[in-house]
């Protein structure tokens, strides 16, 4: 039986959106308004938007404006299957874009057409989840739960690279949304092990390369490492 997952917009109306793919940087330093370009929709952590359109007088007329299923096979995840869509979807110019375990896509805001699918071929993993995306200009980001940091084209989802964060046959797994400061991509992993401890790195946007790394646990010789 095929696996099935919905994105659903409700909306009292939507206004209209120029269609592009490019984010400014300078929106993430910004309150999102016409913009929700990262998972918390800013730096603050808040998640809160200063639209004024939608508010308790009229939020009970809101009407379903469309409904996006996303049907995944037996085999579409190697043996796993999602069970719920966990991601916040960022918008950026018009287009949502959001993620679960070893899938990504792009969807058009105003009427949910799909814009393009991205299927990740696992090599194991939890997939209990996954947060959605990080954005850099006409890139985007997202973790796998087999510890990769894949880099697609914003445009049509095709991938640019993608880098081993940490070894899945550690027990490590990665779930979060890769956070973007300046030219730096913030990931992050978990474990299910007390010999992996978790630990953030930071990742060069455009090469994927390790630029540092810190250990929630501190290793031997390391500030804080007990003796």
């Amino acid at each position: 039986m095929s696996g099935r997952l919905y994105l659903t917009l409700l909306a009292a109306s939507l206004p209209a959106l120029l269609r592009g793919q490019a984010l400014d940087p300078a929106k993430l330093l910004q309150p999102p308004s016409d913009t929700w370009p990262t998972y918390n929709g800013d730096y603050s952590g808040r998640r809160f938007s200063p639209l004024t359109k939608i508010n308790s007088a009229n939020v009970g007329s809101m009407t379903l404006a469309w409904v996006y299923r996303t049907v995944l096979g037996p085999d579409a995840v190697g043996g796993f299957s999602p069970s719920s869509i966990k991601a916040t979807p960022i918008e950026v110019k018009g287009v949502l874009y959001f993620a679960v375990p070893d899938h990504a896509w792009a969807i058009d805001a105003r009427t949910g057409r799909e814009l393009w699918h991205y299927r990740w071929v696992t090599h194991g993993g939890i997939h209990i989840g996954n947060r959605g995306f990080g954005m850099y200009g006409d890139w985007l980001y997202f973790e796998t739960p087999d510890n990769y940091l894949i880099c697609l084209n914003a445009k049509d989802g095709t991938e640019r690279w993608h880098m081993e964060i940490a070894d899945v046959k550690q027990e490590y797994f990665s779930t979060p949304a890769p956070v973007i400061i300046k030219n730096h991509v913030i990931v992050g992993t978990g474990g299910d092990s007390l010999d992996v401890p978790g630990f953030l790195e930071s990742r060069d946007p455009e090469t994927g390369k390790v630029q540092w790394r810190w250990n929630s646990t501190p290793r031997k010789g390391e500030p804080g490492a007990a003796q």
